[in-house]
């Protein structure tokens, strides 16, 4: 039987699941790598697949189907391994709020989402049809070294509705688990294990790529329960280091914050290029998206135009970091880092905590001592620099669901830099 037999396992004590996760998962991921780029064609064994992870996991866990975007005849197909997150509003996920909109996570060109789908791990690579594809998969070597646009393509390669998981996506579950689950999440930040645990075997992932002779990244989701979102075998892995894992729908221009609105960057084909007119400003009276007051002329334009208007909001390269209206301190060379909890500056609107831009109570030191970085040149290279999350295997308690990095510039590329798919249906 190439598909397992399975029952849903939800009343089982954790390391029962987790045993029944990691086989279950583990004979899938088995399955891929003997298929190859030949994918698997039947597809009442996919609807196999797809129904046993979801009677195992309780409807928390699926598994979607990517194609490599051959005709109906020649198509193939490879599985990733999501998990599902029904609508929230602010006020579910912030502490002091009473806004009842829905979280920005769950709109998508101005069309409410009932619900989104985040890849369980990190991205794997599979090519298929001259082309590479982004999926969430159990036990393998996430996808490294690569640049935001490479990362952006990679995982919007699986077709309509899959995407790079977002800003907006990732802020959700971030507050989710610090909010809602009261829990945030332990990873591989220190060279294979949490820096709060012990040097012992149960703590460590399974190494897959050693740097330096030491651990540095470890198998999709091969780490403990401590390691996912929520505390269980069915949440996200791996968010809490390993690699770092560009996001879309957020960047800074010149110390701009600017956004693309909503979730609408989960939309696989969006213009998410410099010069695109999708990214907006966030008006400091009111937190309304706005046209920017700083702009591109093309794509390859490196010395944008600002208006100087000082009416939306700026990450100031200050310690610690500010947000403010008009920049006052740059950074080029160095970035500059410090706490998330001590981001301040002017009356921040609800729009920055709901994008865990900055903290919802400046100075609360509840973010586990992520850490935030930026760089907000002029001109050059670091005048527009792309979202990273997470941290990597070396950032020690510095990691974490809340660490959000604006240090590097679209083409940059590092052993520690990852991805992770997403899904919402379009």
């Amino acid at each position: 039987m190439i598909v397992p037999d399975v029952k849903c396992v939800l009343g089982e004590p954790l390391k029962v699941q987790d045993a029944w996760r990691r086989g279950f998962e583990g004979a899938l991921s088995q399955r891929v790598l003997d298929v190859g780029a030949e994918g698997i064609s039947s597809a009442d064994e996919r609807a196999e697949w797809t129904a046993k992870m979801e009677i195992l996991s309780g409807g928390k866990n699926t598994v979607l189907w990517v194609n490599d975007g051959g005709d109906t005849t020649t198509a193939k197909y490879f599985p990733t391994i999501m998990v599902k997150f029904s609508a929230l509003r602010i006020c579910d996920l912030l502490m002091n709020s009473t806004n009842e909109n829905l979280h920005p996570a769950f709109i998508v060109n101005n069309a409410i989402k009932p619900e989104i789908y985040v890849g369980k791990y990190q991205a794997y690579q599979i090519t298929s049809n001259s082309k590479n594809i982004g999926i969430s998969l159990y036990g393998v070597d996430p996808k490294a070294s690569i640049n935001f646009d490479t990362a952006f393509t990679l995982c919007g390669n699986g077709g309509t509705g899959h995407h790079l998981i977002t800003n907006a996506e990732w802020a959700m579950i971030a507050l989710l688990c610090k909010n809602i689950n009261a829990y945030q999440p332990k990873g591989n930040n220190n060279y294979g294990k949490d820096i709060s645990d012990p040097s012992s075997l149960e703590y460590y992932g399974i190494p897959t790529y050693m740097y330096d002779n030491k651990i540095a990244r470890v198998g999709t989701g091969t780490g403990p329960v401590s390691w996912t979102h929520d505390g269980t075998p069915w949440g996200v892995y791996d968010m809490n280091g390993n690699v770092y894992e560009w996001c879309s729908g957020l960047r800074q221009a010149a110390g701009e914050i600017q956004v693309i609105p909503n979730n609408d960057a989960a939309v696989n084909n969006i213009d998410v290029s410099r010069d695109s007119t999708q990214w907006k400003a966030i008006n400091a009276a009111d937190g309304t998206l706005v046209n920017p007051e700083v702009t591109f002329a093309s794509d390859t334009d490196t010395n944008p135009v600002d208006s100087g208007a000082g009416a939306t909001l700026k990450y100031d390269a200050t310690t610690p970091i500010t947000v403010v209206t008009t920049v006052s301190a740059r950074t080029t060379t160095t970035y500059k880092d410090n706490s998330f909890d001590v981001v301040s500056g002017v009356d921040l609107p609800e729009i920055l905590s709901a994008l865990c831009l900055a903290p919802e109570v400046v100075g609360s030191n509840t973010h586990g001592n992520d850490y935030i970085y930026v760089r907000n040149d002029v001109s050059g290279s670091y005048s527009e620099t792309l979202l990273r999350r997470g941290g990597h295997w070396y950032n020690s308690s510095n990691a974490g669901v809340f660490n959000l990095n604006l240090n590097n510039y679209r083409s940059n590329s590092n052993h520690n830099y990852g991805a992770r798919p997403a899904f919402v249906n379009l």
